[in-house]
């Protein structure tokens, strides 16, 4: 800007003032002054024209208003050169300022902007040169304009190439139209132009908001926290937006605020398209009636700055191309509680007579976040239902649950397993595993043991973000497990099956069902009964899957363990091999499965006493494949 030409006009005008004062007292004086004094007078007036002469030169050269640019907000106690210009720049315009162009802004500055800004319809008139005035100012100073007018601020176009740039072909389009409380990094809009004839580097941006609903809160730092504006994945800048002092009212009562972003620094090369990209994040104190609220947002005709290669400030917006953008419910993660197909089949918990047992999973199911918004558990309880006269008390000497590879220890009532402050985060979209193992106590009562977590009463959480809490939905049950002192572990090992139709007759058609499996006893012998049924007290029990069975039904269960008096023996800590043959022969057509029951086992060659092991009617391992029978 060429400030000190337009000071060296003022001071000499004040020289000028200063002389035609002492002329005028001269002249006053006349008729009584001697030759000398004519003399002096004579000089005087010579002085005089050549200061005249010397002021109507620089006029010349620069114009009788120096064209200047401002920056910077200034009020009380500024200083420097752009003091000076606008002092220069009010005198000019006929607002007074006694003490002239002093480069300090003080209460004659302020009061003479005052009366500027009142004299536009600035308000308020304060005296205060923020970014409405000085965008009045530059304007009338012949340095703001619309589009891609130009400028000569005080930009340069230092390692830019080219010459005068031209920015050209603009465009505000809309990326995400809406954002939920407590929600980060929602892209609002992207605006985009051409750069043309040279280099041009980007300093600054305003971004406009219009509540588009004057009944609900309207002042946008209500709704956002910040407000980012990138280029090609690099962050150019950003705005703390929840503070109302970074946003300017356009005119007061307006309802139209602008956001204005500087030093962005950001360089387009000529030839290449500049994309900014403006990203928030959402407050997450929005009450639920403003969440109604849209705002209309652009970027005005000359909201965009950058300086050229030439060092002329070059700008580009428009006011029409605008995108909406309105808000949702706050997002606190949507949990449910799914299976998982680990979950254990029905088991044998062995507790021992003298020490803890070894540690048994129990119960496997899944916590599936379906919200993208992180959430976090703060306590999970799990119902534990056992035979009668018994609690968990009595049988669980300790419990973990493990979650997505973190442990934590629960605390154990008659009913219920509860893990406390556990501050697990599920992430948005994610699924994690749950996985309670226990241990039993010394010399465990014999009795059967049942866990279930019911997500809307059992599971405590809350949004990562909002601290409000998550929903939570659905159940899960594990599998009858079974406490004794001495048990059997059970392995499948194979299945099969085939349809036999003795020579030409298909009325004697019949179906043969295998079922191999491996038996190993825990901590004492084993005795299973050779007897097998559907139903009843025998060793090994069955079902018919598929069409209703009527017709002739055989049962043999062999084994390669020793047999006792119509029972097979598994010896403690020995694996042997049972096969189950059952043979149908239908009363009529069908097509029938069958699969594997229960075990019952003992240590000695009784009844009395023995436990039995459930098969998971899930577990396909145990189970034929269904086959057509003709007859």
């Amino acid at each position: 800007m060429q400030i000190a030409t337009t000071n060296t006009i003022a001071k000499i005008a004040a020289v000028l003032a200063g002389l035609g004062l002492v002329a005028s007292t001269f002249a006053a004086f006349a008729p009584a002054a001697n030759a000398q004094s004519s003399t002096s007078s004579a000089d005087l007036q010579a002085q005089i024209n050549a200061l005249l002469a010397q002021i109507a030169a620089l006029q010349a050269n620069t114009g009788t208003s120096a064209s200047v640019s401002f920056d910077r907000d200034l009020t009380m106690g500024s200083t420097g050169a752009d003091v000076t210009a606008l002092q220069n720049w009010l005198i000019s315009k006929g607002f007074t300022i006694a003490a002239g162009a002093t480069g300090y802004f003080g209460a004659q500055t302020k009061a003479a902007l005052g009366a500027y800004q009142a004299s536009v319809s600035i308000s308020p008139a304060s005296g205060y040169f923020g970014p409405i005035t000085r965008a009045k100012v530059n304007a009338s100073a012949g340095t703001g304009g619309t589009g891609t007018g130009t400028g000569t601020g005080s930009g340069n176009g230092d390692s830019l190439s080219g010459g005068e740039a031209s920015l050209t072909d603009y465009n505000f389009r809309s990326e995400d139209g809406s954002g939920d409380e407590g929600e980060n990094g929602v892209d609002i809009a992207t605006a985009e132009f051409d750069v043309d004839d040279g280099d041009a580097r980007v300093e600054r941006v305003k971004l406009t908001f219009v509540a588009s609903n004057a009944s609900l809160e309207d002042r946008p730092w209500k709704y956002f926290d910040s407000i980012e504006v990138s280029a090609n994945g690099d962050k150019l800048g950003d705005v703390d937006a929840s503070d109302k002092d970074e946003w300017d009212e356009t005119t007061s009562g307006s309802d139209i605020y602008v956001l204005t972003m500087t030093g962005l620094d950001y360089v387009v090369e000529e030839g290449d398209t500049a994309e900014l990209l403006f990203t928030a994040d959402v407050a997450d104190s929005i009450d639920a009636a403003d969440l109604d609220q849209t705002f209309l947002v652009y970027v005005d005709n000359n909201g965009i700055r950058a300086v050229d290669g030439e060092g002329i400030q070059q700008y580009i917006g428009q006011d029409t191309d605008t995108v909406t953008f309105g808000f949702g419910a706050e997002d606190n993660g949507d949990l449910t509680i799914k299976s998982n197909n680990s979950d254990p089949d029905a088991s044998i918990l062995v507790g021992d007579a003298d020490d803890t047992s070894a540690d048994y999973d129990v119960f496997v199911f899944d916590i599936d976040n379906s919200s993208d918004a992180d959430a976090i558990i703060n306590d999970i309880e799990i119902g534990v239902t056992t035979g009668t006269g018994t609690s968990a008390l009595n049988i669980i000497r300790d419990a973990t649950l493990t979650v997505d590879g973190d442990d934590f220890d629960g605390d154990i009532a008659s009913t219920t397993i509860t893990f406390d402050d556990m501050d697990l985060q599920v992430a948005g979209d994610e699924r994690v595993e749950a996985v309670l193992s226990i241990t039993l106590k010394r010399s465990p009562v014999e009795t059967t043991l049942v866990f279930d977590v019911v997500g809307s009463t059992d599971v405590d959480a809350e949004g990562a973000d909002s601290g409000d809490n998550s929903a939570v939905s659905g159940s899960q049950t594990s599998s009858t497990h079974t406490v004794a002192l001495e048990g059997i572990a059970v392995e499948p090992v194979s299945t099969s099956q085939s349809v036999v139709t003795p020579g030409s007759d298909a009325t004697a058609t019949y179906g043969t069902y295998t079922i191999k499996f491996d038996v190993t006893a825990i901590e004492d012998d084993a005795y299973i009964a050779t007897t097998t049924s559907t139903t009843g007290t025998v060793g090994v029990t069955y079902a018919i899957d598929g069409t209703t069975y009527t017709g002739t039904t055989t049962a043999l269960l062999t084994s390669s363990a020793d047999t006792d008096t119509g029972y097979y023996v598994v010896g403690e800590g020995d694996t042997e091999e049972f096969t189950l043959t059952v043979t149908l022969d239908p009363a009529s057509a069908g097509t029938f499965e069958v699969d594997l029951s229960s075990i019952r086992f003992n240590n000695a060659a009784s009844f009395t006493g023995a436990s039995t092991l459930t098969i998971d009617t899930n577990n396909s391992d145990y189970q034929t494949d269904p086959i057509y029978i003709a007859n």
